[in-house]
Order: C-alpha cells, then sequence, then structure tokens
C-alpha cells in the first residue's frame, strides 16, 4: 500500500507538497519523476508503505531497463508469483515485488495486461513509447485514485487532498450536496469539489499526449458466471469454502507483520478460522460501553470477538469507541484523512483500531464486502419483505399497514432495531420502485432530503436508475450497493487505515468471489424465510461456534444515537450559525430533526453526524 500522484500541466505545479501530504500512506519512501513532452510538464511521484521485499530494489517510481516505461503503483496483486511463473519465466528481475511483475506485464500485453490481474491496485503508467499515461483502478474500488481536469492541466492521486496541494483552489460543488446528505457520501464518480472525479473501479484512464485528450474505459463488468448460477447449494457452498480460502490465504503474502479486525461477527470470523493457527497474528476489536450498547438497542461485538478468542486462543486486542471519542478534534483527524466527505459513524473506531494496531501490524485484514455479496443487511430483509409480501397483499390493507408501520417511533421503546425497520418500510412502503434503495440507505431518506433543497428530481432519477422494472430487484440492489454503499465503506477504511500507515485487505471482495455471490441465486444468500448470509452461515456451520453463527447482527460504528442522545451534546457538535451562511440549508428542518431525535419520535443520528461531518470538513478545506 502506498500512495501516487501526478500531473500533466502547461507549467509545473507543486509536486514536493503533493508528495508530502501523502506521507502518511508511505513514510518508507519518497520519490518524483520528471518530464517534458510536447510543451506539456509531466510528473509522477511515490510515497512507499514497504509490504514485499522491504529493500530499496522496490522503491518507485520504478522503471522499465529502457527507461521508456514509468510506473507508480499502490496495492496489492495477489497472483503475481502466478502471474510471474506464467508469463514472465525468461525475464531478468530486479525486485521480488508484485510492482516489476506489473510493469513487465505491460510491456509484454499492453493495457490488456490488466486482465489478468486478481488483486487491490490504482496504477500510474506512463508509455514515452506511445506518449500515453494510463490510470488503472482495481475490479471493485478497494484503492482510491481521483483525478482533476481543466483546460489546462490532468492531476491525479490517491487523496484529494495532494490534487488540492498542487496549487489549484478548491471549489464547493453545490449540487452534489443533497446526494451527500441522502447517501452520506457522493454517488456514483463524483465528488464534493468541483472537477474532482473518482476514476471508477474496474476502469482505466488513458491519457493520450499528443492529443492533449483523454479516455475511460472499462475492462470488467459483473455479469452472471454460468458456472456459478447452475451450482446446487452443496456444491455453491464447496466452492464458496475455496474461494474463501484461496483469497484469504492469498492476502497473507507479506514481509512485515499481519493482523485482523475481528468483530465477533460471521464475516471476520470467517477470516479469523483460517489463520488462528498462526499465533504471530494479532486481532482488534472495538468496544462500547454497556450504557452505549442499551442506547444503540444492539449486541456486543466485544463481547463474542473475547468469548472467540478465548476459545480458540487468539490474540485480542481493544479499542475504545464511545461518547468519549466523539469529540470535534478526532471527527477533523478523520475528516483531514477522509476528504472525500464521508459522513459514517465507523470511521472513528476504524481509525482507533488502526491507530493501536500500527503499534504492530503493519497489514490488517478486515471482513469487509461480505454484507453486500450475500445480503446481510437488514434492508435487504426489508427488501424481501416488501417483495414477497406487502406487494402481494390487495392495495387497500397494504396501505393501512404501511401507514400503522409509519406511526412506530423509532428512537425509544424496547426492541430499538425493529422498531427502526418497521418504520422505514411503512414509511417508504408505496413509493416507486427506487424504495428499495431507500430501504438500504443509512438514515431517513425524506429527513435527509429536507435538511438541503438541491435537485430532488436528479436525486430521485439517480436512484430510479438502478432499479428499472425489467430486472431483478436483488441484481439491481447488489449493483447499487457495490457501486455507492460499499465504495464509501472502502472509502472510510482505506483512509483511516493508511492515516496510521497500515495497510487493509479485504478477502471477500476478491473478484472470483464478488462474481460467485452475483451468480448464485438469491435464496442461496437470503432465504424466503428471511435468513441472511445463509449461504455463508450454512458453509462455515461446522467451522465456527453457534453463538457466532446465529448471532444478532451489530454494526461496526461509533454509538451515534447514544452520542446524540442529549440536546446539550448535539449542539456542543453542532453550530447551527454556521449552517445561515448558506441559502439552501433549512434550519427549521434541521432544528425539527434535532427535536425529534432527541424525543425519541425518530432515529436521526445519521443525519445529525452528515451536518455535524460538513460543518467540520467545509471549514479544513475552505
Amino acid at each position: 500500500m502506498c500512495g501516487i500522484t501526478g500531473y500533466i500541466s502547461n507549467e509545473k505545479l507543486n509536486s514536493n507538497a503533493m508528495l508530502d501530504v501523502l506521507h502518511h500512506r508511505g513514510p518508507d519512501h519518497q520519490q518524483g519523476y520528471y518530464d517534458t513532452t510536447n510543451t506539456k510538464e509531466l510528473f509522477l511521484g511515490h510515497t512507499r508503505l514497504s509490504i514485499l521485499d522491504l529493500s530499496s530494489n522496490g522503491n518507485q517510481p520504478m522503471f522499465s531497463d529502457d527507461k521508456n516505461i514509468i510506473m507508480v503503483f499502490n496495492g496489492e496483486i495477489y497472483n503475481f508469483e502466478e502471474l510471474k511463473n506464467k508469463h514472465l519465466k525468461n525475464d531478468f528481475f530486479h525486485s521480488k515485488t508484485d510492482t516489476e511483475v506489473i510493469l513487465k506485464l505491460y510491456q509484454k500485453f499492453g493495457i490488456q495486461f490488466v486482465n489478468e490481474l486478481n488483486g487491490d491496485f490504482a496504477i500510474s503508467i506512463y508509455d514515452k513509447n506511445i506518449n500515453k499515461l494510463f490510470l488503472i483502478k482495481d475490479h471493485v474500488g478497494v484503492k482510491p485514485l481521483y483525478f482533476y481536469t481543466d483546460s489546462q492541466k490532468f492531476i491525479f492521486a490517491s487523496e484529494i487532498k495532494s490534487i488540492i496541494a498542487s496549487g489549484i483552489k478548491p471549489s464547493l460543488a453545490n449540487d452534489e450536496l443533497l446526494n451527500y446528505f441522502v447517501f452520506k457520501y457522493t454517488p456514483k464518480n463524483n465528488t464534493l469539489y468541483k472537477n474532482v472525479y473518482r476514476v471508477p473501479p474496474a476502469s482505466y484512464i488513458e491519457y493520450d499526449l499528443n492529443k492533449d485528450s483523454f479516455s475511460t474505459h472499462r475492462y470488467w463488468n459483473l455479469s452472471k458466471n454460468k458456472s456459478y448460477t447452475e451450482l446446487s447449494y452443496q456444491d455453491a457452498k464447496d466452492t464458496l469454502y475455496h474461494l474463501i480460502e484461496k483469497s484469504t490465504k492469498s492476502r497473507l503474502i507479506s514481509d512485515v507483520p499481519i493482523g485482523n479486525f475481528l468483530s465477533g461477527g460471521i464475516d471476520s470470523s470467517i477470516i479469523a478460522s483460517f489463520i488462528k493457527n498462526r499465533k504471530d497474528i494479532l486481532h482488534y476489536c472495538a468496544r462500547k460501553s454497556d450504557i452505549d450498547l442499551k442506547k444503540e438497542g444492539t449486541s456486543s461485538d466485544f463481547f463474542y470477538a473475547t468469548k472467540l478468542a478465548n476459545e480458540w486462543n487468539l490474540k485480542l486486542l481493544q479499542a475504545n469507541i464511545g461518547s468519549d471519542e466523539a469529540n470535534i478534534d478526532l471527527i477533523r483527524k478523520t475528516l483531514y484523512y477522509s476528504d472525500d466527505l464521508i459522513a459514517d459513524g465507523s470511521q472513528i473506531p476504524s481509525y482507533l483500531i488502526t491507530k493501536d494496531a500500527a503499534q504492530s501490524s503493519k497489514v490488517i485484514l478486515s471482513g469487509m464486502g461480505a454484507d453486500e455479496l450475500f445480503l446481510g443487511y437488514a434492508g435487504h430483509m426489508l427488501t424481501l419483505l416488501s417483495e414477497n409480501m406487502m406487494n402481494k397483499i390487495p392495495f387497500g390493507l397494504s396501505g393501512i399497514m404501511y401507514k400503522q408501520a409509519a406511526k412506530v417511533n423509532q428512537g425509544k421503546g424496547k426492541f430499538l432495531a425493529y422498531r427502526r425497520y418497521i418504520h422505514k418500510i411503512g414509511k417508504y412502503g408505496n413509493y416507486p420502485k427506487y424504495k428499495y434503495g431507500i430501504l438500504n440507505l443509512v438514515g431517513d431518506f425524506e429527513n435527509s432530503c429536507a435538511v438541503y433543497s438541491g435537485d430532488r428530481d436528479s436525486l430521485e432519477n439517480t436512484l430510479s436508475n438502478y432499479f428499472p422494472d425489467s430486472e431483478d430487484v436483488f441484481d439491481s440492489l447488489t449493483r447499487f450497493e457495490l457501486e455507492n454503499v460499499l465504495v464509501k465503506n472502502l472509502s472510510y477504511t482505506d483512509r483511516t487505515s493508511m492515516a496510521n500507515s497500515v495497510e487493509c485487505r479485504v478477502p471477500f471482495l476478491d473478484k472470483h468471489i464478488v462474481e460467485f455471490a452475483y451468480s448464485i441465486k438469491r435464496s442461496y444468500k437470503l432465504s424466503s424465510t428471511g435468513t441472511s448470509k445463509r449461504i455463508l452461515k450454512d458453509t462455515f456451520k461446522n467451522t465456527l461456534p453457534d453463538y457466532i453463527i446465529n448471532r444478532r447482527k451489530a454494526g461496526f460504528g461509533m454509538p451515534l444515537r447514544s452520542i446524540f442522545s442529549t440536546k446539550e451534546k448535539v449542539y456542543q457538535l453542532l453550530d447551527i450559525s454556521f449552517f445561515e451562511n448558506f441559502n439552501q440549508f433549512s434550519i427549521p428542518h434541521i432544528h425539527l430533526i434535532i427535536q425529534n431525535h432527541i424525543a425519541g419520535k425518530e432515529d436521526n443520528s445519521s443525519i445529525i453526524y452528515a451536518l455535524i461531518s460538513f460543518q467540520e470538513w467545509y471549514k479544513l478545506n475552505f
């Protein structure tokens, strides 16, 4: 894992500053490459976090032997040894890195080499032979890569702060603010900065310096693989076991110590099952107080993680997360590192855990992605309920049921989580088909829309485009979540881990597992009776204890509902006068959202956190 940055410009930019702000991504080595071509200034920069071949032979930028191809690379290629043996047996290597394998594969196959890769990567290659620059992003967007473009320059980097450090003046993309408050993240490939975009997953950008123009190309599309669609349930379980086993073991390649996020949930416990005999691997878990857990209405990750660690003799370390950690200084710190603004309560615990992990582990494994792939979120069950039951009830009766469900208070009383689910499905049951996106978004859709008067039609079109009438709703939902929810989660995980110079690897997001999960029947993932992640639970039921398989799901994140349970705490963190400086914010709606949340009528914790996050992010950047 590293940081990459660079530009093509009519003039030299502040390349030293661009590298310096990425130091946390690569504290082990820092270097740049400069060239002038067709009256254009060109720069490629790299900050290195040494994971494979710790010698200087692995430093970047890396050059072909004739110096005509220059490359900078962030990430890991997990099949690089296999590709090396398959295609490069007769080549001489200067290092033992996957970086050099990538470089030689490009020399052999050109840009089509990307089809051979299995890993997490953001790559930039400058080929003097054809005078082109390539930016390449991995299959699901594990590694970040952004670019800025105007009439005079094209700038790219692993983090937006490096683009800004080049000398450009950042400008707020007001048109994206409504999207941010609804998604808690800017959807698709846009950002809250004007002219700054994400390189799309499974794509590469080709910049032709002769023509001074660029184009975007998709090299991989998620589709149904027939070898998986026709599997019996037993064969699907066997296939899944071997895919996860292979993926996890391939992500253990490292010349530095490895750790593991262990939440005590099924996903991280599956990963732990394959490494439980590795006594050199430490495991890390976030811990909430009993008071916070009661107010949240969720179960304790730390309780289950500790129980499993004791049974398997794992070394488990804890990081406390709660009201004491929810302070402006820590919020600002995580927002500085995640400059592509995200309002997710998981950022702070992720930052705190990796800060502790950095003392012992330079690489850490995560179970992220399994919920999106194997339908493990509550919203998936709400979607199933709406599809299989509510839609088959006569309209008049279903309307009454929805109306009554929408009256359920979300914030107080027993069974808090279930009350929130009932309220949500009642409130949005009669919406168009894009309601399935709404059911799977964090926070209340209408309340999120109310805080900022943006382009509602554009927002609804964005949602509707993911849910065409001709497509199975769960196929639509998977694409929607992979391109939005998962990108958000991967983004904060990358930033908070790399803030502490720790590389995070995600075994469930191996491209073969992604294809497998998308191809198998919905009933294999979410049963008709509402068993979520069915195939994961059944595949590993003889591997994991019952208390892990059958435990209630608990989200990984700050206890926001508990933190925002008093008016004093909310207004300590939220500066209403700040929002009065913007014409399109509705101050009365913001007060009402807070009032209903404190009263227990609604759960608006995620919206309040989104407001606080925007407030602090804006102050940091503009």
